[in-house]
């Protein structure tokens, strides 16, 4: 399926993951669900990743991984205090509950900006992809959003039915 996954809480980082884990010889796909299934997704040979703030609503689907899962920790009144700053519904009480039950290794939010463990993060997720330092720095000063779109409902309704 996947090679890699990242999972956290609205306005935690996984925007600015999949960015950072996209490589030449890496794809992360940023809440991919919202557009298709994972028979869908492709890396074109590169080692395929998500970095998502929903699919972990899928316990199911989570627990059939076999690869390594990050999960980024933050303050969930921050994440709603930075949904409702851009007008989004801020309430994340349903998804931090589903979030505290994966299985994964955890890093915190301000983790991402810290090199060396941001060093740790990326060999736990791309072993075998050196990490680029100079690059990493380069992106700390980039704010990484994702438009505003709105999941597919077929993909939502197929979802429920695999996985609900």
């Amino acid at each position: 399926m996947i090679d890699f996954a990242v999972f956290g809480l609205p306005r935690s980082g996984t925007a600015w993951l999949a960015n950072w884990l996209t490589t030449d010889k890496s794809l992360c796909l940023h809440d991919p669900f919202a557009a298709s299934m994972p028979e869908h997704w492709e890396a074109g040979g590169k080692r395929l990743g998500i970095s998502c703030t929903g699919s972990y609503l899928f316990p199911r689907w989570v627990g059939a991984l076999d690869c390594p899962v990050a999960v980024i920790e933050r303050d969930p009144d921050e994440c709603a205090a930075s949904l409702r700053a851009i007008g989004l519904p801020d309430d994340v009480a349903p998804l931090e509950r589903a979030l505290r039950a994966v299985q994964g290794r955890r890093w915190h939010f301000a983790d991402l900006w810290d090199e060396d463990k941001a060093r740790e993060l990326w060999g736990f997720l791309l072993p075998h992809v050196p990490f680029d330092a100079q690059r990493h720095r380069l992106l700390l000063d980039m704010r990484v959003e994702t438009k505003s779109r709105t999941a597919d409902m077929d993909v939502l309704a197929e979802l429920l039915k695999r996985y609900g």
